[in-house]
């Protein structure tokens, strides 16, 4: 039997910029200037008996994502760009194959970064013997 433990961890932020009159863009300085809405809503839950993850987000101001799900030592287990003309992205992660360890959907737009971690862990299932036999003597 596969348990999932669902570990949620605070979504990493990152600043935003703006160029001034005649300047480029320079997307790695923040500018205390620009404030930036919320980007992005995500969600991840395990579905009912199973070891399938569902990752969900709803890209509010229609930027480019890139999804990511990484293992423990931060290897990239999968990776998929979502166009912004997509709304609302589901997609269900089947985990049953994977090691026991903690795993992390890391999804950003370039500007912004959200993470979420959840550890698989194989639970044993212990058989108990009975304790007291009884037998017929006749």
């Amino acid at each position: 039997m596969i348990a999932l433990i669902l570990v949620m961890s605070a979504p990493g932020i990152a600043g935003t910029n703006t160029a001034g009159p005649g300047e480029e863009k320079d997307n790695a300085s923040p500018s205390v200037n620009v404030t930036r809405t919320k980007s992005m809503g995500v969600a991840v839950y395990r579905s009912i008996n199973t070891a399938k993850m569902n990752l969900l987000i709803e890209n509010y101001i229609e930027v480019p994502l890139k999804v990511t799900l990484m293992g423990e030592n931060k290897e990239v287990l999968h990776t998929e760009k979502v166009s912004k003309r997509l709304k609302k992205y589901w997609r269900k992660f089947d985990m049953e194959t994977m090691k026991d360890g903690l795993y992390t959907f890391e999804i950003s737009d370039g500007f912004t970064k959200v993470t979420k971690s959840f550890r698989l862990e194989t639970q044993k299932v212990e058989v108990k013997e009975p304790t007291r036999f009884v037998s017929l003597l006749n």
